[in-house]
C-alpha cells in the first residue's frame, strides 16, 4: 500500500464505541472514536507506517478531524473520546489547527476528551510544553484522560503530576474482576484515592458479573463489549 493513499477522502473512517454509566440505571455517557480504514489494515500498523514516513502528525490530525466531524454530524449528546499522540499535541501547528477545528464544530465545546496513551515515552511526558498545551485546550472545555492506565511502569507518577480529568483503567483490570480479589482490592483502593477528583472509567468489560462488581467497587462509567461494540453512528 502506498502510504499516501491514506489521505484519500474515503480511506479512513471511524466507528464509535459507547460508554455507559453503571452506578445506577445505564445511561449513555459518550463514545470513543476508533479509526478504521477501507482495506482493514491494523490502525496501529497504519500509524507506525506514518511515523516512519514522518507524516504521523498529518495522519493523526486527519483522524481527529474525521472523528469529530462524524460525531457532530450524527450525535447531539454525550462526550466524545478521541485518541491523540503526545507528539501531535506538541507539534507547533497543533493549537492553530485546533482553534479552526473548534470554530467549525462549536457544538463540541465542553464535550471533547483527548485520550493520551499511558505507554507514551517518558521523555515526551516530561516535555514542559505539554502542560502548556493541555492548559490551552481547557479554554475550550477539553478534558484530558490517561488511556490504558496500568500498562506502563510510571502510571501513578503521571496521574499525580498531570492531574488528569479522567483515568481509563486498562482492560486487564476488568477481565475476571468478579472472581479476582486482588483486582477488586486494587480498584477499591484506586477509586478511593482518585475518585473524588478524577473520573475513573473501566475499559474492557465483557461480562455482566464483572460489571456488577465494578459497580459495587464504586466505578461509575464503563466501556466494553458487554455494554456495546464499536459501530458507525447513524443519523
Amino acid at each position: 500500500m502506498n502510504i499516501f493513499t491514506i489521505f484519500q477522502n474515503d480511506f479512513i473512517y471511524h466507528e464509535y464505541q459507547p460508554l455507559f454509566t453503571i452506578d445506577g440505571s445505564q445511561h449513555l455517557y459518550g463514545y470513543e472514536a476508533l479509526m478504521r480504514n477501507i482495506h482493514q489494515v491494523n490502525p496501529e500498523a497504519l500509524f507506525h507506517t506514518a511515523m516512519k514516513a514522518n507524516i504521523l502528525y498529518k495522519l493523526d490530525t486527519l483522524s481527529i478531524s474525521k472523528a469529530i466531524e462524524g460525531f457532530c454530524r450524527h450525535q447531539e449528546r454525550g462526550m466524545l473520546f478521541v485518541n491523540v499522540y503526545v507528539t501531535t499535541l506538541l507539534h507547533p501547528s497543533f493549537l492553530k489547527y485546533f482553534d479552526y477545528l473548534m470554530e467549525t464544530n462549536p457544538g463540541l465545546e465542553g464535550r471533547l476528551v483527548f485520550e493520551l496513551n499511558e505507554s507514551t515515552t517518558e521523555e515526551l511526558w516530561q516535555n514542559p510544553l505539554l502542560s502548556n498545551v493541555l492548559t490551552s485546550l481547557k479554554q475550550y472545555g477539553v478534558l484530558f484522560a490517561i488511556d490504558d492506565f496500568g500498562q506502563g511502569t510510571a502510571s501513578i507518577k503521571k496521574s499525580i503530576e498531570f492531574e488528569p480529568d479522567i483515568i481509563k483503567l486498562d482492560r486487564y483490570f476488568a477481565k475476571d474482576l468478579a472472581i479476582n480479589e486482588r483486582k477488586q482490592r486494587f480498584i477499591s483502593f484506586f477509586n478511593q484515592f482518585y475518585g473524588n477528583e478524577t473520573l475513573i472509567i473501566l475499559e474492557g468489560i465483557e461480562r455482566e458479573a464483572d460489571m456488577m462488581v465494578a459497580k459495587e467497587l464504586g466505578i461509575s462509567v464503563g466501556q466494553g463489549y458487554f455494554l456495546g461494540r464499536p459501530s458507525q453512528l447513524l443519523a
